[in-house]
């Protein structure tokens, strides 16, 4: 399971794309072998880290390196969400130490929890609670420990950072940490552009270039359709001695996986893995990635489950996932044994662009679009 998040760069840490990432990557996923590591073992953590905020699931090893390298410094922290609390910096922060203070000796607690921990005497507006929790998780304070609900829910209890985690954040410096987490990032998505990572991390250009010339030999360059690229030297090899019939398989991969999410925002970024025509089909104005099937490597169709009826809808782009369909089933089968339900495949009509439906349309790329009136 580690390995997975390991060879990702880390998991979209949102239900259910977190859960649905890893079982289209292990055979004989289940639901609970990702609970046992975040829950039980701890050795994965949920944190917000790159561009400044999205949620990632990653190895407990990596959180001093992403603490110290994404996301906007501390203090800018405070000065943003005091300005959207209502209150002073020092309010905030005194505020802050009295949310840390109730959580001591508690067990895991969702926001409404603390809330009523504290009593009616809140500072600030409605969502300064909301706000200071999200702070002090972005200072290592307190951390994401578990869900309250199914397996699709994002209802979040939280933590004391040592109480969960068992040891204090180990303070690297920014560059040394860039270095790192450019390293573990090119490993996994190499080859890659500087564009590509500077958009994963959220990074400057002068920091991600920084952070390139510090791997020195470890990484060489390649020309990607042109352009320079970059890949880890050892992995190089490999690459190129790689049979490209290993690669030959069908998978679903869900909303926001990191398949389609590791490169920048950008037809020249993603086009890797998708046939142009199917760009609009794959991701939203905003970037954002639907769940998508794969055929040997490329987008074929997208798909959404409907839990009440027991279905999984597949609208092929064309002839690669029809004449793959039996394989589809497979994939279908392996997916309902994964998350303990019972799946059958339906075909549906091939799709137009996301653009097609409503605004986030690509959280139900099918039935989104259907319920849009001509």
């Amino acid at each position: 399971m580690t390995d997975v998040v390991t060879a990702t760069a880390g998991v979209y840490g949102t239900a259910p794309t977190c859960y649905l990432s890893c079982a289209a990557r292990l055979p004989d996923f289940r639901l609970a072998h990702l609970d046992e590591e975040l829950y039980a073992k701890r050795s994965l953590v949920r944190l917000r880290c790159m561009r400044g905020g999205m949620s990632y699931i990653e190895p407990l090893d990596l959180l001093p390196v992403l603490f110290a390298c994404t996301g906007e410094p501390p203090d800018k922290t405070v000065k943003r969400t005091a300005k959207w609390t209502g209150l002073t910096e020092a309010e905030l922060l005194v505020f802050a130490d009295r949310v840390e203070a109730a959580m001591a000796g508690q067990p895991p607690l969702t926001v409404r929890q603390i809330r009523e921990l504290l009593g009616a005497d809140l500072p600030g507006e409605g969502s300064a609670l909301q706000m200071t929790v999200a702070l002090l998780g972005r200072t290592g304070r307190i951390v994401r420990s578990e869900v309250r609900g199914s397996w699709r829910s994002d209802n979040y209890a939280y933590a004391l950072w040592a109480d969960w985690v068992g040891a204090p954040l180990e303070p690297i410096e920014p560059a040394v940490a860039r270095a790192e987490l450019a390293r573990r990032y090119l490993r996994a998505f190499g080859p890659a552009t500087a564009n590509d990572l500077k958009w994963w991390t959220g990074w400057t250009k002068r920091d991600t270039v920084a952070a390139l010339a510090s791997l020195a030999d470890e990484i060489v360059t390649v020309s990607l359709d042109g352009t320079e690229a970059w890949v880890v030297a050892d992995e190089l090899e490999r690459l190129t001695a790689t049979d490209p019939d290993d690669g030959r398989c069908v998978r679903l991969l869900p909303v926001w996986d990191a398949y389609f999410m590791g490169y920048a925002t950008s037809p020249a970024g993603r086009l890797r893995q998708i046939a142009e025509a199917d760009y609009p089909r794959v991701y939203d104005k905003a970037g954002n990635g639907t769940s998508t099937v794969i055929v040997d490597g490329m987008a074929a169709g997208v798909w959404e489950i409907d839990h009440d009826a027991g279905t999984l809808t597949v609208a092929p782009f064309g002839a690669a996932l029809t004449d793959r369909w039996s394989d589809l089933e497979a994939q279908v089968e392996r997916l309902a044994r994964a998350i303990g339900t019972e799946l059958r495949p339906v075909r549906a009509p091939e799709p137009g662009p996301l653009s097609d439906g409503p605004r986030n349309t690509f959280l139900a790329p099918i039935s989104l679009r259907r319920s849009t009136p001509p």
